[in-house]
């Protein structure tokens, strides 16, 4: 016998020993029942779906023009705000909030620019990083599209390298004050 199978074989006895008075611990498995959403939502709720449908029925499918054909993507608004947008193409804004839209559909991301928007004025984030990533770049030509028809939105540019380059786009949403 070598040392080290005598060093194996004193672990072994000594971790048995230790182990000697252990019980085997029962698995508890908690089971969530679903909640019937329609007959729970409240009035808040339903004002905040409301808000953020009211944003999606700027963004259509007609009337499309081949405004973004060239890249970068880039839109401003007014003319007045083009140093929004030439700071926005140097890559002066932060983004206050990202959203990744990685695998939705038309239909679903319309509705999470919607809520984006929402949740940007509710919130007062003024910038805001949009990832829509390659694919078959569907997403890439409908949402510069869509923000240009929102008039919350100031400016958009194609994000800088560092925020995705050309798989993404921040935009400058305008916050409305409340009195």
């Amino acid at each position: 016998m070598s040392k080290n199978s005598e060093c194996t074989i004193n672990a072994s006895m000594l971790f048995r020993r230790f182990l000697n008075d252990t019980r085997e611990i029962v698995q508890d498995t908690i089971f969530h029942t679903r909640i019937d959403k329609k007959n729970n939502m409240n009035m808040t709720s339903k004002r905040i779906i409301f808000e953020q449908d009211a944003h999606i029925h700027y963004f259509s499918y007609s009337n499309k023009k081949d405004l973004f054909k060239d890249n970068p993507v880039s839109y401003v608004r007014h003319k007045n705000a083009y140093n929004i947008l030439k700071n926005l193409k140097k890559g002066k804004y932060n983004p206050d909030i990202f959203l990744d839209l990685h695998g939705l559909t038309q239909y679903q991301a319309q509705k999470a620019l919607g809520e984006l928007i929402t949740i940007c004025q509710k919130e007062k984030f003024c910038c805001a990083h949009i990832m829509h990533g390659y694919g078959k770049n569907i997403l890439k030509q409908q949402i510069p599209f869509w923000l240009s028809q929102h008039p919350d939105i100031i400016a958009f540019h194609q994000a800088p390298k560092f925020f995705g380059n050309d798989a993404a786009i921040i935009a400058i949403i305008e916050i409305h004050s409340s009195i």
